[in-house]
């Protein structure tokens, strides 16, 4: 039997009220009208109701794990890590999760401890487990989503958002919305639904101003299932000095689970210099090219960092049509008063690729193309060399570098994100 919450019961009280008094006066059409009234008080009342905070569960969270893909969390009898200790594990793709308080089999919540370790793509450890912490420290029965970004820490946010968060037991779908403004206050600029827990948006922010978002849960009838969650706040400013225009390796993301929004897989956050993230995931150079105008010019920055080509040669685009669009970029940049500046294109390693079913096998030839392209890029007044310290022996990303063979790792990132930071301080003087 369903169980009617506070607002329900209001409801029913007032149903027997206006019964009362409807059959006194023998009205059908009265009758009516307050059975309906009832129904639409219910279903308000229904919707009204947050009831993920009903279900006995904890949610606990730890920092990134450099490399790791997935992540293994055991819960523990004692605070001692030993495989006799431990009651319950699953593995899980965020570095954060909800445990269902049933998992424990009686066990008191007082007295178990969980720990966590990263693991690597063929689940092998990438580490040690963490240290045992009190499960009782957790977030016991959240009412609403624990967002997993790092938008509110950069100083400047990328325009194609990418909105993750911690699953939510129980949850068939999520609604999740930008305000220009706090949120639920101000104006609303997007919305979407999604069965994911992690959406990727395909429409850019380009506006100033101070923006944020948050999602909450719902049930499968696209009922709320929890609260909103707090919203995370991010400034867009214009004009730039800075910005950075790409494919994924500049848009962020590694480690293949990590999404573009974790400052540790985003290289501009290894440059100590404020840069304007305008990478698209996927993107190729001719795409690149058609978007300047829309992406580009609205920041209007002095200085353009164009890191483009990767998507090109894995997928058989020669280096001539790679270098002609490079060049028509270089020529935009030119035209509207921004110094280009191009980094080499990275390498990929496709005996890696070939052991992840969503990434597409190389093209032949690849390697020529890719050095074709680079040649090219440091013959331009203003060059980077970041592939260098990437590459090994056979002219391939390192496998240390890398999970999937096609995104650098957050290592990876550091080493790009240093070499442009002191190519701008050096070069430029920015700081």
């Amino acid at each position: 039997m369903r169980r009617l919450s506070f607002g329900m019961m209001c409801a029913v009280s007032f149903t027997a009220s206006v019964f009362a008094g409807t059959a006194a006066e023998g009205s059908g059409r009265a009758v009516q009208e307050a059975q309906a009234a009832v129904h639409q008080a219910l279903l308000e009342a229904e919707r009204k109701s947050v009831r993920s905070a009903s279900v006995d569960k904890v949610r606990i969270s730890w920092p990134l794990l450099p490399g790791a893909v997935r992540y293994r969390v055991v819960l523990l009898s004692s605070p001692e890590y030993d495989e006799e200790n431990v009651i319950y594990a699953e593995t899980v793709p965020a570095s954060g999760t909800e445990i269902l308080l049933s998992a424990l089999h009686g066990a008191p919540v007082e007295e178990t401890y969980w720990a966590v370790c990263g693991l690597r793509l063929g689940g092998e450890p990438a580490g040690d487990f963490s240290a045992p912490r009190p499960l009782a420290a957790g977030e016991r029965c959240p009412v609403s989503p624990m967002i997993m970004s790092d938008y509110a820490l950069m100083a400047e946010p990328p325009i194609y958002l990418v909105y993750a968060w911690v699953p939510v037991h129980g949850a068939s779908s999520y609604e999740v919305e930008v305000w220009l403004g706090d949120g639920g206050h101000g104006e609303r600029v997007r919305h979407y639904y999604t069965y994911d827990t992690v959406l990727y948006d395909e429409t850019p922010v380009l506006g100033t101003g101070e923006y944020s978002w948050r999602v909450r849960a719902l049930d499968g009838h696209g009922r709320r299932w929890s609260d909103w969650s707090t919203p995370e706040r991010f400034t867009v400013h214009a004009p730039v000095t800075v910005a950075a225009f790409g494919d994924s390796i500049t848009h962020g993301g590694g480690a293949m689970t990590a999404p573009p929004s974790r400052a540790m897989y985003a290289w501009e956050s290894y440059t100590g210099i404020s840069i304007k993230n305008l990478g698209r995931s996927g993107d190729t150079t001719y795409e690149l090219l058609q978007r300047f105008e829309s992406d580009v010019l609205p920041f209007a920055p002095k200085y353009l960092i164009i890191m483009g080509g990767v998507n090109d040669y894995r997928i058989g685009t020669s280096a001539r049509v790679t270098i002609q669009n490079l060049s028509l970029l270089a020529d935009e940049c030119c035209a509207h008063g921004i110094t280009p500046i191009f980094t080499t294109t990275t390498p990929i390693a496709p005996h890696l690729m070939d052991k992840v079913a969503d990434v597409e096998a190389a093209a032949q030839g690849w390697k020529a193309e890719m050095r074709a392209v680079n040649e090219w890029i440091m013959a331009q007044p203003y060059a980077v060399d970041v592939s260098t310290p990437l590459t090994d022996e056979n002219g391939e990303l390192k496998e240390t570098l890398t999970t999937d063979g096609l995104h650098p790792d957050a290592e990876a990132k550091r080493i790009i994100g240093e070499r442009v930071g002191a190519y701008l301080r050096e070069t430029f003087g920015l700081r």
